[in-house]
């Protein structure tokens, strides 16, 4: 082809490759397509530094860079922690005929990969297409760049009215962007309206799925997902099996969602996806399996910028629950320097060792770990770290501290199905399974006693005081999800009754809402909520028109 260099002269590139000779082909190919601003990393922590300090267009990252940190597992933390610009494109450049389907079943895909050997019409032509397609949505991204989820419905439509090469795409976008707004009923229309057009579209099937999970129709969300599995477009494809698992979870039955997530765990072998088998595993008492998926999670991430302290934590947690005390304890302390800078990993290895050395008949040793632990960490709180304390306490004899910490840490968020799940397990390994009822169920009935007194003052018209005792509960409960939902739904319904805009309580629900996503990442019921509030603002600021 001839090589057009007018449309990328202001494109700002990065390459990622490990080998000195690939950099070099690498930067005079993108010179030959009139891309001279190029920056060169030679492994991920190289990469991770320079896409913060700079924004870059386009990054060419080598799959294989044979050190700790591949280039899909870069791609995925680049993509998790929104280290990328949305205008930034990823090429991947792989030896590999294999990765396109290694590529389609992962969360997170490249916007094109390249065949090695690449040329600079390779990269040209794949850079053409890509540009063209972000000129088209251009006015979308923009929208969603701002977070205007209204503007970018709107943006779509006009889109969509063109009816040229990017209908698909723009019905896509509109897709998600229903299920973000929790207009469920709607995001159905537009993918069975993309599914009349092309019966084969995996991500239309998966969107349907998903808008029926979304609205609690969780038997038709997991029929739709399985058919996805079974067929032979999305037999890998891991977002289907998460569908099935979290409609099984919200019925009740977290064993099923294990052995589904197991399956994904064998169908794209991922640390990520084996992070996850393996601690539905655990939770659900399957300490083997446990073992087995965090072991291969820990040891893909071994050194590398995706590797998350949690999955040796847990590892070395399931080891001493399997009486391996001694390869726990070496577990963590080959840890250790690696993670010498996180109090969280410090604070809960102390806990876990402690454990062990109870485990091992040396209670003096045991006493001393139990005793700097507890000294460092944040306790109540409904997560591992405080369910690993309270079970060393319990495990060194301290009953009464271990029982009340248990109890808090369920009170801490009393409709977290997990959280329950592991204070079970942890009163029935340590002997105490008569105080399971006691401490999860009466947890539970203490927070929803608090939430009904607050809903009950509502519906006697005591608006004030109904908000005002639900508020009480979120300053004893900061982080408890239950408590947060009630509290930002009943502020929401004390501003419709009251139909007066007051900025105190609309900046309490946005707070609560904010805490929400970041302590239920992409939840329906916080989706859901979220349009409430919007609905809330919509009926108040129509106020002075109505009057």
């Amino acid at each position: 082809m001839a090589i057009q260099t007018s449309n990328f002269s202001n494109i700002q590139a990065l390459i990622v490759d490990d080998m000195p000779v690939q950099q070099s082909t690498l930067r005079g190919h993108l010179t030959m397509l009139g891309i001279a601003k190029v920056d060169v990393a030679s492994n991920a922590e190289d990469a991770t530094r320079l896409i913060k300090q700079r924004s870059y267009n386009l990054v060419l990252c080598d799959y294989n860079l044979n050190q700790k940190t591949d280039g899909q597992q870069l791609l995925e933390f680049l993509r998790d922690n929104s280290l990328l610009t949305a205008d930034c494109l990823f090429f991947m450049i792989t030896a590999e005929s294999s990765y396109a389907s290694v590529a389609s079943a992962t969360e997170h895909h490249p916007d094109a990969y390249l065949l090695k050997p690449t040329t600079a019409a390779d990269i040209g032509d794949r850079l053409q297409v890509q540009l063209e397609k972000r000129a088209a949505l251009l006015p979308i991204s923009q929208k969603q760049s701002k977070d205007d989820l209204p503007g970018v419905l709107s943006e779509c439509d006009k889109l969509l009215a063109q009816q040229n090469r990017w209908f698909m795409q723009a019905l896509q976008i509109k897709g998600q962007t229903l299920l973000k707004l929790g207009k469920n009923d709607e995001a159905k229309s537009v993918y069975l309206a993309a599914l009349e057009k092309r019966p084969e579209l995996v991500w239309a099937q998966l969107g349907l799925a998903r808008a029926h999970k979304a609205a609690g129709q969780f038997e038709e969300a997991k029929k739709l997902a399985q058919q996805i599995i079974q067929s032979r477009e999305g037999e890998k494809n891991v977002a289907a099996y998460d569908v099935v698992a979290e409609a099984l979870e919200a019925q009740g039955d977290p064993q099923a969602a294990m052995w589904v997530l197991r399956d994904a765990a064998t169908i794209v072998p991922s640390a990520r996806r084996q992070r996850v088998a393996g601690e539905s595993a655990y939770r659900n008492g399957d300490l083997d399996t446990a073992k087995t998926m965090l072991q291969k999670a820990t040891k893909a991430t071994r050194g590398s910028v995706v590797a998350q302290v949690q999955d040796t934590l847990l590892l070395a947690q399931a080891m001493v629950d399997l009486g391996e005390s001694a390869d726990a304890v070496k577990v963590l302390k080959d840890a250790t320097p690696a993670n010498q800078t996180n109090p969280t990993f410090a604070n809960v290895a102390l806990a876990i060792q402690a454990q062990a050395e109870a485990k091992a008949g040396r209670p003096e040793e045991a006493r001393k770990l139990l005793d700097k632990a507890r000294a460092s960490m944040r306790s109540g709180r409904a997560d591992f770290a405080s369910v690993a304390l309270a079970k060393a306490e319990l495990m060194s004899g301290n009953v009464e501290a271990g029982l009340e910490l248990l109890s808090s840490t369920v009170s801490a968020d009393h409709e977290n199905p997990r959280i329950k799940q592991m204070v079970a397990n942890t009163l029935r390994e340590t002997g105490h399974e008569d105080k399971v009822g006691d401490i999860v169920e009466g947890g539970t009935a203490l927070l929803e006693s608090k939430v009904q007194d607050a809903r009950k003052l509502f519906r006697d018209s005591q608006i004030d005081e109904a908000v005002r005792a639900i508020e009480n509960a979120v300053q004893t409960y900061p982080e408890n999800t239950g408590v947060l939902l009630q509290a930002a739904q009943l502020n929401c319904m004390a501003l419709r009754l009251k139909k007066a805009y007051n900025t105190e309580m609309i900046d309490r629900v946005q707070l609560y809402l904010t805490r929400l996503e970041k302590l239920m990442p992409a939840n329906d019921r916080v989706v859901m909520m979220r349009r409430y509030f919007r609905e809330t603002l919509n009926a108040l600021e129509a106020l002075p028109a109505q009057a």
